[in-house]
C-alpha cells in the first residue's frame, strides 16, 4: 500500500503495531504535540526503486528534541532507538521507493492534568510512500501563489521555530484562503510586514544571480532543507546566498522564487499575486538547484554523503 496512512505497520510507544490498531482516545490532547517531517530516498536514482537512505536524520532528530524542549515535552528514547524503530518500520512495510517519515509526540491526557512526566508521552512513528516532486512533470507544473491576508504567527505568540501542530492551524487558514481564491498556495508576511514563509515550506528568491531567503527572525520554521541549501549552494554550485528581511515589493521584483522543505523539496513558484517571475519557468537557477539536490539525495555527491543514513 502507498500514500498517506498507507503503511500497514507503524511504531508506537516502543512497539510495532498495525497502523489500524495504533489507536488512542478521542480525548487525547493532540494539539499540544510536535512532529518531524523526514524523507528517505532511493540510493543512486531517487526516481527508481531500491535501497533507501534517510536525508539528514540527525539534523531532524535534533530539531525534534528542540521542539520538545520549547513545547514542554520530552523524547523518552535515544536517537539510536528512534533510528532503529524507523528502519524496522520501513523494512516491515517493504518500502523501496521514496518514503516519508513523521515522528509524532504528544502528552497523554493524564500528563496534561499532572503537568507531565518523562514517561507520559505518546511517541508514534508512521511512514508512507511519497513520490518526489523533483520528477519532471511534477517539478515543472506551474504554481500561482498569493500573499495571504493572514499574518504568520508572531514568535511571542507561539514557538514558530518549533515544528508544533498548533502552528499549522495558521497554515491551514492561509491554505484554505488560497484554494478558495483559485491559487495553489499562499505566502505569509510576518507581524512586522516582511516576507516570512509559505504554508508548509520556507521561501527562497533569486535576484541578479543571488539566492535570498528570510531570516529565522521572520517567524520561519528552522528548516533542515533550507539549512542544507545555505551550505551547498555557495560551496557546491558557486551560487551566492544572502539571508535578510525581504519586503513584499522585493518579492514581486524577484527573477525567480521557489519553496523548499522536506515535503516540497524544491517547488518552483510561477507568480505571486499574479506577478510572474522572469521569462523562463522554472527559472534556470531554480532548475540547477533542483538537479543538484537530486544528486545529493541519491548519494551521488561524495562530499554530501554524510547527510545520508542507510535504512
Amino acid at each position: 500500500m502507498s500514500g498517506f496512512h498507507g503503511a500497514k505497520y507503524c511504531w508506537m510507544n516502543g512497539e510495532v503495531k498495525e497502523t489500524k490498531d495504533a489507536l488512542v482516545s478521542a480525548m487525547e490532547p493532540f494539539h499540544y504535540g510536535i512532529f518531524e517531517g523526514i524523507r528517505a530516498y532511493v540510493e543512486g536514482d531517487i526516481l527508481g526503486e531500491g535501497d533507501l537512505n534517510i536525508f539528514r536524520w540527525q539534523a531532524h532528530v535534533d530539531r525534534l528534541r528542540r521542539s520538545a524542549v520549547v513545547c514542554g515535552l520530552g523524547v523518552p528514547y535515544t536517537d539510536e532507538e528512534l533510528l532503529e524503530a524507523t528502519r524496522e518500520i520501513i523494512k516491515l512495510n517493504g518500502y523501496r521507493k521514496t518514503t516519508y517519515i513523521m515522528p509524532r509526540i504528544w502528552p497523554k491526557a493524564e500528563a496534561v492534568r499532572r503537568r507531565g512526566l518523562a514517561d507520559d508521552w505518546h511517541v508514534v512513528i508512521p511512514v508512507w510512500e511519497m513520490p518526489t516532486r523533483l520528477e519532471e512533470e511534477a517539478f515543472t507544473r506551474e504554481r500561482r501563489y498569493m500573499i495571504s491576508s493572514w499574518r504568520r504567527l508572531a514568535p511571542d505568540a507561539l514557538p514558530t521555530q518549533a515544528k508544533a501542530w498548533a502552528n499549522y492551524a495558521n497554515s491551514g487558514l492561509a491554505g484554505r484562503e488560497a484554494a478558495r481564491l483559485g491559487f495553489d498556495d499562499a505566502i505569509f508576511l510576518d507581524s512586522r510586514g516582511f516576507v516570512s514563509e509559505a504554508t508548509g515550506a520556507c521561501l527562497m528568491t533569486v535576484r541578479n544571480g543571488k539566492v535570498i531567503t528570510p531570516p529565522v527572525t521572520a517567524s520561519i520554521l528552522e528548516s533542515v532543507t533550507r539549512d542544507a541549501f545555505l551550505e551547498f549552494l555557495p560551496e557546491d554550485l558557486g551560487i551566492p546566498v544572502e539571508v535578510k528581511d525581504i519586503t513584499r515589493v522585493e518579492l514581486y521584483a524577484s527573477d525567480e522564487a521557489f519553496a523548499c522543505g522536506t515535503g516540497g523539496e524544491v517547488t518552483p513558484i510561477t507568480s505571486v499575486d499574479d506577478i510572474r517571475f522572469g521569462d523562463e519557468y522554472p527559472g534556470p537557477i531554480t532548475d540547477e538547484i533542483a538537479k543538484h539536490f537530486m544528486k545529493v539525495l541519491g548519494g551521488n555527491v561524495e562530499k554530501r554523503r554524510g547527510w545520508l543514513t542507510p535504512v
